[in-house]
């Protein structure tokens, strides 16, 4: 449009010069031509004018954004139509979609408020060429360069984004100045109550009201008037006067006056914080109907009422007993180099520091920090911690609003498996706003708004219920979708499964690596990403959280008993492990699945001698663990009681062909305990891990794998005589001729293996959970070792040439098992052309194995690796050498899958890694900035010279140079003999 090139070269020239940054504005206006207190009219002198005093001291990159054509157009349309709002809209609409956006992310460049920064310093500039000569001259403005200093010394100090988009709304909205005389009595930004006018604009915006011209600003307080929709074509006109410090009676007359004078139809008082008694007395007279007197949270209150919500938090809370018998929870957070991101070392938050609860204060009072995710095992207190936490902030809500005081965030808990459908974060609080609780907002932009302007804190609990298949990138892209709430202003607390971000360093390098593709569509700022790590139960914690269930004879047994209190650890445990008390006074097995077995079957016997049952505990096993798979697999955590009956149809076929049947089994099915009903007759499991327990249950019996003390649910109906050989699962329950209570029983020894189209709807379906594998493992485990004909392999065997998508997940699903049953479980074995998709490998033992034409998609081979990033074959092709998060590089010999090297030469991940061509030279390049040259021998050179991260390596065909690539844009070429 015009040339830019020549005045970035000047931004440039004069940033070396040692000079102020006043001065050398002045010096470059006037090198080009401008004068620093009369801008031209013109558009390119204008926006020359503008990019001057907002780009001094700018970086490049930054720059580069309005060197953009079609910003440019966006600008002159906004001053040849003058019309300066549309730079709001347009502007971020461009930005939100243009490759600059993830690119100068990258580099920690928030593009939005470098926008806003320099559209306002633009509308600022323009105003002053559009208003008259005679009117400057007559109010003795202060010096245009002196006031565009003050306006970004005041942008500056706005904390949010928010903050500086109002500000520009208020100058693009400002009326100009027509007639003589007309004068502003009082700067706007020298107003106390500034940011209160702030908040206040933004909000009324968002409702859609309009502003009229009438605009006052006083040291203490300010007024407008504002149009406010009745009815189509009409509206009611409020003057609003917002006021610094406490309400009074005589704030209260005043604004009488002023309500007189400009014939309003209301009058608003509202001020951040306190309001008299005398002041509220005196609105709430008969006489003085049409006045209100509000402090800010209460006039928010009036669009957004939360009732609802919190009734229902409060209830839930009580319905769970925590504000009783909550016990508070430890954790420990990473300490990450910023530069390296390398672990310095390990902080831990427990009674000293008062608990999660005591680091979460700190969290929320640092205006830098605005999310953090909050992760710990299963059964760890996550869902608990979050309601725990909400009842806290809850309370100081409360008390907040009772003394009329400015309030504390309001906490929003969201549990994200009611709403694991939902498509986008708009679509999740949509339906949390106004199907779940009602609550009567205006609509999504205004939660939008209350959360720019910090007055919630978002709690989105259980992440890993949000994505139930273990998907890596969709799992991302979730991640990614909700952070689109964490914008400046917001605080939000993400609660998941530690599985899901097996360590806090890698779950920073799986988000960031994505980070570019994730993010196409997250505007502002990336994230403040922070983990804490919840810590199983100590010995005390588990004495006080069994103190609230049990007598203290039950408490010290199960203190005494080492595999009942490391079980323990795990606060879900707890319950559990009270509720099988009796099996394991018994003397029978413990471990985790057999504590869910023997607590299941305890519930389902109280269940039947508390009310009067037409089924059979088989029966409810069989219709729980399909209900529960059900759940899973559909990322839906709740069935309403209408859909019993389907169920049960469906399931239980001839057994339930009349209707007076059906009934007697609905009225079964819902009877029981482990499902909890809310008042809208929706069923949900009392717990997540039940549902996962029923689910492993149901896998192993469909593999014709279930251990012989699993199959006691069924031992009290089984006649061999009525059926022929073993029957699966699924026959077992639909084909009834089998059971028949009163004839002469013999001991039944279990299920075949379903065939393979059923195996793929389920065990095939995804790759296993964490979850699963662990309440798996000790269901299949035979009691010494794997018998060389375990069923198991068998099913391996019917998958051999089968294609990937008539299979699934089947047989990496299996293998994964064999390996952590037994890790010697795959030598010797045959495996060639089995699909084998995301099996866990690690720790396996694979000698002598025939993998050949085996499809690996997706396994997992690596032990030791942090992440791998870069991988090379040495020239005669017997090594591998590989580049790793951990800043280590590994020498594996190939034909023994053995290592034999680790070099520990950089300080941060590898990202590339070479091999000389013509002898064993190797080259690697690190996130640290520089090139290690190496051999066998571990003698390392190191190269320095790029200013980021090392992208690629190269050497050439006769080894003697070697090429890198960096993150700084630049390639250079080494001599290798030099380098040495």
């Amino acid at each position: 449009m015009f040339g830019l090139d020549n005045l970035m070269d000047l931004l440039f020239d004069t940033a070396m010069e040692s000079l102020g940054r006043n001065e050398r504005v002045i010096k470059l206006l006037k090198r080009l031509n401008l004068d620093p207190e009369h801008p031209p009219e013109d558009f390119t002198g204008v926006y020359q004018y503008a990019l001057v005093e907002y780009g001094v001291g700018k970086p490049r990159p930054v720059l580069e954004i309005f060197r953009q054509s079609e910003i440019q157009q966006l600008f002159r349309e906004a001053l040849e139509q003058n019309n300066p709002s549309k730079l709001m809209n347009q502007g971020e609409a461009f930005l939100t979609g243009h490759s600059l956006q993830a690119d100068l992310q990258a580099q920690n460049i928030d593009v939005r408020r470098e926008f806003y920064e320099f559209a306002t310093v633009f509308i600022t500039v323009a105003k002053r060429t559009r208003t008259p000569a005679e009117i400057l001259a007559n109010q003795k403005l202060e010096s245009l360069h002196r006031q565009l200093g003050s306006l970004q010394e005041r942008l500056n100090r706005l904390p949010t984004l928010e903050g500086m988009r109002t500000e520009m709304a208020r100058l693009a909205s400002q009326d100009q100045l027509a007639l003589p005389g007309t004068t502003v009595a009082f700067s706007a930004d020298r107003c106390k109550a500034f940011a209160l006018a702030q908040q206040m604009r933004g909000w009324f915006e968002t409702l859609g009201f309009r502003f009229e011209a009438h605009e006052i600003w006083q040291a203490d307080d300010f007024e407008w008037i504002i149009n406010i929709p009745v009815r189509r074509g009409r509206y009611d006109r409020i003057l609003v006067r917002g006021m610094d410090g406490e309400a009074g009676l005589r704030d209260v007359e005043v604004l009488k006056r002023s309500v007189a004078t400009q014939r309003t139809d209301e009058g608003w008082l509202i001020t951040a914080r306190r309001i008299s008694r005398a002041a509220r007395d005196e609105v709430a007279k008969p006489d003085n109907a049409s006045l209100g007197c509000y402090t800010l949270d209460e006039l928010l209150d009036q669009d957004a009422d939360f009732s609802s919500y919190l009734h229902w938090l409060e209830a839930e809370i009580e319905k769970r007993g925590i504000d009783q018998t909550y016990v508070p929870l430890a954790c420990t957070k990473e300490d990450i180099d910023p530069d390296t991101r390398q672990r310095l070392g390990m902080s831990r938050y427990g009674d000293r520091d008062g608990w999660i609860d005591g680091y979460i204060d700190l969290w929320l009072d640092d205006p830098a920090k605005e999310h953090i995710s909050v992760l710990g095992e299963f059964g760890t207190g996550k869902t608990w911690f979050a309601l725990h936490y909400a009842w806290k902030a809850l309370q100081r809500y409360r008390e907040a609003q009772r003394r009329g005081l400015e309030r504390p965030r309001l906490p929003l808990v969201v549990p994200l498996r009611d709403y694991a459908k939902a498509v986008s974060v708009e679509s999740l609080f949509s339906e949390f706003f106004f199907r779940k609780h009602e609550i009567p907002i205006p609509g999504y932009s205004a939660f939008e708004q209350l959360n720019r302007m910090g007055k919630l804190l978002l709690i989105f609990d259980g992440f890993d219920e949000m994505a139930a298949r273990v998907d890596r990138q969709e799992m991302i892209n979730n991640f990614w979708e909700l952070a689109k709430v964490v914008v400046p202003g917001a605080k939000v607390i993400l609660t998941c499964r530690t599985e899901h971000f097996p360590e806090a360093r890698e779950g920073r390098a799986l988000l960031n690596a994505e980070l570019q593709a994730s993010t196409r569509d997250l505007t502002g700022e990336t994230p403040q990403f922070e983990v804490l790590e919840l810590e199983k139960f100590n010995d005390e914690q588990i004495r006080q959280v069994l103190g609230h269930q049990a007598q203290p004879a039950t408490v010290e047994q199960i203190m005494g008993n080492p595999q009942l209190l490391d079980l323990a650890r795990r606060p879900v445990l707890t319950e559990l492990i009270l509720e099988a008390l009796p099996d394991i006074e018994a003397g029978k097995p413990v471990d985790m699945s057999r504590v869910y077995l023997y607590a299941v079957r305890h519930k389902m016997e109280r269940d039947i001698k508390a009310e009067r049952t037409f089924t059979s505990m088989a029966d409810k096993l069989y219709f729980m663990c399909e209900l529960s798979w059900e759940m899973l697999s559909t990322d839906r955590m709740s069935i309403n009681y209408r859909e019993f009956p389907d169920r049960i149809r469906k399931l239980f076929g001839p057994a339930v062909q009349e209707e007076k049947d059906l009934d007697h089994w609905h009225y079964d099915m819902m009877g029981q305990t482990m499902l909890v009903r809310n008042a809208e007759g929706d069923y949900t499991p009392a717990h997540r891990s039940l549902l996962e327990f029923f689910v492993a249950y149901k896998f192993a019996a469909e593999l014709g794998a279930l251990a012989s003390d699993f199959l006691i649910f069924f031992m009290e109906e089984w006649s061999p005589q009525k059926i022929s050989g073993l029957p699966t699962w699924s026959s077992y329950f639909v084909n009834r001729s089998h059971i028949e209570t009163r004839s002469k029983k013999q001991s039944f020894t279990g299920f075949r293996n379903e065939s393979i189209d059923a195996l793929r709807s389920s065990v095939g379906y995804a790759p296993l959970t964490k979850a699963i594998i662990d309440l798996i493992l000790p269901i299949l485990t035979p009691t010494e070792g794997l018998p060389k004909n375990y069923g198991l392999f068998e099913i391996l065997d019917k998958l051999r040439d089968q294609k990937r998508e008539d299979v699934g997940y089947i047989g990496g699903n299996i293998v994964t098992l064999l390996v952590k049953l037994d890790s010697n479980s795959l030598q010797g074995k045959d495996l060639h052309s089995i699909p084998l998709m995301s099996a866990d490998f690690a720790g396996a033992s694979l000698c002598d194995t025939d993998l050949s034409k085996t499809d690996l998609t997706n396994c997992s081979f690596s032990k030791i690796f942090g992440s791998a990033w870069s991988l090379a074959f040495d020239a005669t092709g017997d090594y591998l050498v590989c580049g790793d998060s951990e800043g280590k590089i590994r020498f594996w010999d190939v034909k023994s899958t053995q290592q034999v090297n680790c070099i520990n030469g950089h300080e941060s991940w590898v990202y590339a890694v070479a091999s000389s061509p013509t002898d064993q030279l190797f080259a690697s390049g690190s996130y640290d900035k520089t090139i290690g040259i190496w051999n066998l021998e571990n003698n390392f050179h190191r190269l320095k010279g790029h200013d980021s991260r090392i992208c690629s390596l190269a050497f050439s065909p006769n080894g003697r140079l070697l090429a890198s690539g960096s993150a700084d844009k630049t390639i250079r070429i080494w001599e290798v003999s030099r380098a040495c």
